[in-house]
């Protein structure tokens, strides 16, 4: 019965205040689902593991992460090989290389899609048999096999219309290779990532029996009763005997460091670059929750000191305190259940625009890895109960404990609230100080990331965007063949070579064409360094020399980006012979490395590739920057080489247009076709969105400490102004008795505004620390921009001192207006 009525008096209590109801459950709302929709993101992108049927994790094992050009790296076959036979750290293990296949041969006309180009262990792997035909079987590697393809589900459907007889038939890939459909896969299967096809790697990269250079990645499971952390010291152990193996002739493979292969849990090594990110937003959004649980207990404190008086007569009438706490507890049970429910809503759709985000990010290429689907789900949900559970025990204990701590004796005598206890002192001190810490450290966070994604999003990049369209090229190894350590290897580089000039002489010739550049990478996009060394001033310690951005470049296209030779000239005809090794250089690097000389016929070379020779310098072109200005890995340091002798597979195409985008884009394709119709045309898209491709996950994350940012400052305003609100009344009778004894007003506000001061020194000071910490985290892939650290770590504590400041004086003056004889007995 009793309980019953703890209930009634509660729900009745806070159905008196529903303004003051509504605003502490958005509180706990907002908090909760902040937490919920990052817990899940997270939980969807990173903690999970992948598992198939015998619910064993998959590990990627591949070479260290190239922190130099932030990207993953394969290890050598050979030594993953003797890997997969050490059934003593993995009970699986298969291989993999990613890329694109163009498909063709039906009236749907030749199609780009990612390829997964697999060991034939992936399939009793993931324990996911195909729903026709068969998977790649270990006689498909064998030199001279017939080529073999396995289709994922898309294609399947969408490519050869769902044809129940595809199974045996043989279609062209790669422009005009045949390959016979040996099996469909079911949908949504796209292990390793975001295959859509599966082929089989050569038979010598999944059994090598010597070392050679052929790479690829690996999915493994490990050994029973192994662990992460044994797996990988064994992989550490197994890097320095492998430097001892390969002397000088493979030494880069080891790093400075003695590292060479890794094991991450597959998830982590596909977000490495964005890890630290993704653990700075968790962290902030703890935070959040915490400190909208500090905001709720404060408000319900509040209200529990409106009631004092009742609460000293209960206490006086015999009521247990027990149950007087229980009571308190049904308040906070009520607003933190509500929020709770309000929370599962309010993260369903965040997930569910997440979900968008990435889908529209990801249409033009399709490299959204198949796990990138975020879902509430029931550890989700358990997080959730666990959150509410910690947020009713905070919320309910912290009002109860302060107002059941109070002089109630003071009250019944005189029917005021009673002094402030030097224990309830203490408390609201450290409760200001709390606010002023967690708001300053999203505040912070929230700033520095927006700010440096928006600057990396309209930076200048050295080139002129308008009008410019680009795409991805890639030509087919069956028109263009790799006849490596042969003698037609010189001739199949320069036939490859010869397309792109071609592509280029079609396309001048268009009316609506202004001008066309082909490179590796385009300026914007990319990004990686290598290191250089000047000859005659080589360092033969590789770290320490200056390192660069380093491109492939047609000649005559540099006008097409605004970009001109300054000095020297432009590559030609001379570049196209065997023995030549020619390069251009950047503004920058002239400046910096040959401020007294000219730069042109100075050598340069790579010092971990030094068996491919000295490079001559023939010119200097103007400033560009590839990668993005937020990618640890990009450079003001570039410099191009001439593609002649080189000839490769894949490049980037820019073409300065005039007309419409669409009209440029037809001129593209038709311009493919009239040299080559089998070279696969993909990613077309202007400029600016092709700047902006790298930025997007970034973005879409900085919105999210936006908003973090923006739910601080209003839980840090509101929260700040209530505890220092009722902290100055529940000393309204002290403020009192100092003005009858002669104090004056100012001193009296002096005396609050230095208390404050105190409070946001030490609040701002442990704050910026903590926001340095998590930014050191970020930093290690991401660069931040010198206005982000002004912004954030100026203005931002500047505006909380402001707010603390302000929501100090603001209640203080209103005491003071009050005759000292009404303070003395306010109630």
């Amino acid at each position: 019965m009793s309980l019953s009525l703890d209930i009634k008096y509660a729900a009745r209590l806070l159905a008196k205040k529903p303004k003051f109801t509504a605003l502490i459950i958005s509180i706990v709302a907002i908090g909760l689902g902040l937490t919920l929709y990052a817990y899940s993101l997270l939980n969807s992108l990173l903690f999970t593991p992948i598992t198939f049927n015998d619910g064993k994790a998959v590990y990627a094992v591949e070479s260290m992460y190239d922190h130099t050009h932030l990207s993953r790296r394969p290890a050598m076959a050979y030594d993953l090989f003797n890997l997969q036979q050490d059934t003593s750290i993995f009970s699986e293990m298969g291989f993999y290389n990613e890329g694109t296949t163009f498909v063709g041969g039906t009236d749907a006309g030749l199609r780009k899609y990612n390829a997964s180009y697999v060991s034939y262990t992936l399939f009793s792997f993931t324990g996911v048999t195909p729903i026709m035909g068969r998977g790649i079987e270990e006689s498909d590697h064998f030199e001279g096999a017939e080529q073999v393809v396995v289709l994922g589900y898309g294609i399947w459907q969408g490519y050869f219309n769902g044809d129940p007889n595809i199974v045996g038939k043989i279609v062209p890939i790669d422009g005009a290779e045949p390959a016979r459909v040996v099996g469909v896969m079911p949908e949504g299967f796209a292990f390793p990532s975001i295959a859509e096809i599966w082929q089989p790697l050569p038979y010598n990269t999944i059994k090598p029996t010597e070392r050679g250079m052929y790479f690829v990645n690996a999915f493994a499971k490990l050994a029973d009763g192994v662990t992460l952390e044994q797996a990988r010291a064994a992989l550490d152990a197994r890097s320095l005997e492998i430097k001892k193996e390969v002397g000088e002739q493979y030494a880069w493979l080891i790093r400075d460091n003695d590292k060479y292969l890794s094991i991450e849990p597959f998830k982590k090594a596909a977000l490495t670059q964005y890890y630290g990110m993704f653990m700075a937003l968790l962290i902030v959004v703890f935070l959040i929750l915490l400190l909208a649980c500090i905001n709720v207990g404060n408000l319900l404190l509040t209200s529990v000191n409106e009631r004092v008086k009742e609460v000293a007569i209960r206490i006086a009438l015999g009521v247990p305190q027990k149950r007087l706490v229980l009571q308190m507890l049904w308040e906070s049970i009520f607003v933190c259940v509500t929020g709770g429910i309000l929370a599962i809503l309010l993260a369903g759709w965040g997930l569910d625009v997440t979900n968008a985000v990435f889908q529209n990010a990801y249409e033009i290429d399709n490299l959204k890895p198949y796990w990138w689907y975020a879902s509430l789900d029931t550890k989700s949900l358990t997080i959730l109960v666990v959150a509410i559970v910690s947020m009713i025990v905070i919320t309910g204990f912290i009002p109860a404990w302060r107002s059941l701590n109070g002089d109630f004796n003071a009250v019944l005598r005189d029917g005021t609230r009673g002094a402030l206890g030097k224990g309830a002192a203490r408390a609201t001190k450290a409760l200001v100080i709390s606010e002023i810490l967690l708001s300053c450290v999203v505040l912070i966070m929230a700033t520095v990331l927006l700010v440096s994604s928006y600057g990396a999003g309209v930076a200048d990049y050295g080139v002129q965007t308008e009008n410019r369209l680009t795409a991805q090229i890639q030509i087919s190894p069956s028109d263009y063949p790799i006849r490596q350590g042969t003698e037609f290897e010189y001739t199949d580089r320069l036939a490859r070579s010869q397309f792109y000039f071609d592509l280029e002489e079609e396309l001048r010739a268009q009316p609506n064409v202004l001008g066309t550049v082909l490179m590796t990478q385009l300026p914007g996009t990319g990004g990686g360094t290598s290191f250089f060394e000047i000859e005659g001033r080589e360092n033969p310690v590789i770290s320490e020399n200056p390192y660069s951005n380093n491109e492939g470049a047609t000649k005559n296209g540099w006008s097409t980006l605004g970009m001109e030779i300054i000095e020297g000239r432009d590559f030609d005809y001379r570049d196209a012979a065997k023995e030549a090794n020619s390069m251009i250089i950047n503004e920058s690097i002239a400046r910096d490395f040959f401020p007294n000389e000219s730069p042109i016929g100075q050598r340069v070379r790579r010092p971990d590739r030094r068996d491919a020779g000295w490079a001559t310098i023939v010119g200097v072109v103007s400033d560009t920057y590839h990668g993005t200005y937020m990618d640890f890995s990009s450079a003001s340091y570039n410099s191009y080489h001439p593609i002649d002798n080189w000839g490769p597979f894949r490049m980037q195409i820019a073409i300065h247009y005039s007309g419409t985008a669409a009209q440029a884009r037809e001129t593209l394709a038709n311009a493919i076709n009239a040299v080559n119709p089998n070279v696969g045309l993909y990613h077309v898209q202007s400029y600016d969105a092709l700047i902006k491709k790298p930025l997007l996950l970034i973005e879409a994350v900085s919105e999210i400490f936006l908003l973090c940012g923006l739910v601080a400052a209003f839980l840090a305003a509101s929260g700040i102004y209530a505890v220092a609100a009722n902290s100055i009344q529940q000393r309204t009778q002290e403020i009192g008795v100092r003005r009858a004894l002669g104090s004056t007003d100012r001193r009296i506000v002096k005396l609050f505004m230095g208390q404050a001061s105190w409070q946001l020194l030490i609040g701002i000071s442990i704050g910026i620390g903590v926001a340095l910490w998590l930014l050191s985290l970020m930093s290690q892939t991401l660069i931040f921009s010198n206005t982000s650290y002004i912004l954030g770590m100026l203005v931002m504590p500047t505006l909380i001192i402001a707010m603390v400041l302000t929501a100090t004086y603001l209640p203080t003056k209103k005491v003071i207006e009050m005759e000292p004889s009404d303070a003395l007995h306010h109630n």
